[in-house]
C-alpha cells in the first residue's frame, strides 16, 4: 500500500497544478506553446540548456521564435555577436516517443541547424549528427534559474509548472520504471481518470525497448491494433524477410514477416511457417519447467497481419519481473540465430 499512497498523493498534487489543467486538451503543443513563449518573454539562451548548440557565453540579439514552420514544434533564429545567423530545431516529445527518421527529416530542411530533442524518455537511439538530447528535467532547471528574470505573474505561473513536472517526472519514474512487467493493480487504479496511461504504457514499453538495443539489431516499440508493444527485429540474410519477438501485453510472440517480393515467389506460407517450426527452434516457447511463459489458450495455428506476418504466441506469467524477461529475450535470441540459416534455406527452397 506504500506505493499506492505515494502515487496517490503524486497524482494529487499533479492535479492540483493549473498547468496540468490547462494542458489537457493537447499536452505536447502546450509544453511547446509555454516554451515558446517563455523564450520570447525572457530571451534567455546563454545557459546551459542550450549548451553544445551554440556558445552559451556570446551575445545574442534578434531573437525569434516560429511554431509549426515546416512542422517543426519551435524553430528558433538568433544573430550572434559576429553577426552570424544560428538556426535551432526543437522537437517535443511528451506523449509520444522520439523518432530517428524523423529528426533526420528535419536536419535535411536546413543543413546548417541543429537540434534538440525535449522528451520524457532516453531515444532507443544514437542522436543524429547536430541533434541534442535533453530532458524535462533539463527544462525544469532552466525555467527555474530564469524565474528570477520575469514578472512576478509569469514567475508563478511558471513555478506551478515546475511543481507540475517535478512531480509529473517522480510519478512516471515510479510506474514506468517498476520491477514487474505487467503494470500492478493498484497503479491502474490510480491511473484511471487520469489521461496519463496511454502515456506511461509508451514509456514503459520504449524502456524495455531500449534494454535489448545493445544485442545489434533493430529495435522498436510503439502502439498497435489498441495494444503497445515492443520486440527486435532478425532479418534473414539471403531473402527480404524478417523473424521478429514481438511482446504486446500478456502475449509474448514469434513472428516471420514475409515481404512482399518473397511473399510472391512462395505461395503458401503457412506450410512454410509449417516447416520452419518442425525443422528450427522458431515458433517453439519450450513451455515445461518455463518460470516465464505458460500455453495460451488460443486454438488457431497461426495468427496473421496481412496474410504475409505469420506468428504464434505463447502467454507471460503475471509474476514476471521487467528484468527476468529481458533476459529471457536476450538468451532467445542467441537461439534463433544458430537457426536462421535453416530459415534461410526453408524460404529458398520453396520459391518458384
Amino acid at each position: 500500500m506504500g506505493n499506492y499512497n505515494e502515487l496517490l498523493t503524486l497524482r494529487n498534487k499533479i492535479e492540483n497544478t493549473l498547468n496540468y489543467q490547462l494542458s489537457l486538451s493537447n499536452l505536447e503543443l502546450y509544453h511547446s506553446n509555454l516554451f515558446a513563449v517563455v523564450l520570447e518573454k525572457s530571451e534567455f539562451i546563454n545557459h546551459k540548456f542550450f549548451s553544445n548548440v551554440f556558445d552559451i557565453n556570446k551575445k545574442y540579439t534578434d531573437l525569434k521564435v516560429y511554431r509549426e514552420k515546416n512542422s517543426i514544434d519551435l524553430t528558433i533564429e538568433v544573430i550572434d555577436e559576429d553577426s552570424k545567423n544560428h538556426v535551432i530545431f526543437i522537437e517535443n516529445k511528451v506523449k509520444s516517443l522520439p523518432d530517428e527518421n524523423q529528426l533526420i527529416r528535419y536536419s535535411e530542411k536546413d543543413s546548417n541547424a541543429k537540434g534538440i530533442l525535449l522528451s520524457l524518455v532516453e531515444p532507443g537511439f544514437d542522436l543524429p549528427n547536430s541533434w541534442f538530447r535533453r530532458s524535462y528535467g533539463d527544462l525544469i532547471e532552466y525555467y527555474s534559474d530564469l524565474l528570477e528574470k520575469v514578472d512576478e505573474t509569469f514567475r508563478l505561473f511558471l513555478i506551478d509548472y515546475i511543481d507540475y513536472m517535478k512531480n509529473l517526472e517522480k510519478f512516471i519514474e515510479k510506474i514506468s520504471y517498476g520491477e514487474s512487467y505487467f503494470l500492478e493493480e493498484s497503479n491502474n487504479k490510480v491511473l484511471d481518470g487520469m489521461r496519463l496511461r496511454s502515456v506511461i504504457e509508451k514509456i514503459h514499453y520504449a524502456n524495455l525497448q531500449n534494454k535489448i538495443s545493445d544485442l545489434g539489431y533493430k529495435t522498436y516499440s510503439g502502439r498497435i491494433r489498441g495494444g503497445h508493444h515492443f520486440g527486435i527485429v532478425l532479418p534473414i540474410e539471403g531473402t527480404t524477410s524478417s523473424f521478429d519477438i514481438q511482446i504486446q501485453g500478456n502475449q509474448y510472440r514469434h513472428k516471420v514477416n514475409f515481404s512482399l517480393e518473397d511473399k510472391a515467389k512462395i505461395g503458401d506460407l503457412e506450410r512454410i511457417c509449417d516447416s520452419i517450426k518442425e525443422k528450427t527452434c522458431l515458433y517453439h516457447f519450450n513451455l515445461e519447467d518455463n518460470p516465464i511463459l505458460q500455453k495460451s489458450s488460443s486454438r488457431k495455428k497461426w495468427k496473421s497481419y496481412d496474410r504475409r506476418d505469420f506468428y504464434d504466441y505463447a502467454l507471460i506469467k503475471k509474476h514476471v519481473s521487467s528484468k527476468e524477461l529481458i533476459n529471457y529475450i536476450k538468451t532467445d535470441v542467441r537461439k534463433i540465430e544458430a537457426h536462421l540459416k535453416i530459415v534461410k534455406e526453408i524460404i529458398l527452397e520453396n520459391m518458384a
